[in-house]
């Protein structure tokens, strides 16, 4: 055994590329914010989501993905963030909200 070599296997490396599925589970949704939270949106979406809505607010083509995650995102953003569509995320929305709020009442 004094002469035998080691060979390493021939290994790839995994793609770990996740765009296809991350994609395929997002889902296009439309806020209203203020421009005080540009930067805040723009970690999730690019200049070209934008559209200018008067002076202080942008509409923002915004991808989401229906999870506690991202739900906790949108309300981070607090008044300055308005759920425009779909509706049905608008109205989870607000249930999560009347859930806070209930939390505070005496």
């Amino acid at each position: 055994m004094e002469n035998s070599f080691f060979k390493p296997k021939d290994y790839q490396k995994p793609l770990l590329d996740f765009t296809d599925t991350w994609t395929s589970i997002q889902i296009r949704t439309t806020i209203r914010i203020h421009k005080s939270i540009m930067d805040r949106v723009l970690d999730f979406c690019v200049y070209e989501d934008f559209t200018s809505d008067g002076e202080e607010h942008y509409i923002v083509d915004f991808p989401l993905i229906e999870n506690d995650y991202y739900y906790n995102i949108i309300l981070s953003f607090g008044d300055k963030c308005q759920f425009l569509e779909p509706l049905h995320i608008r109205t989870e929305l607000k249930n999560r909200i009347q859930n806070i709020a209930n939390l505070y009442k005496d």
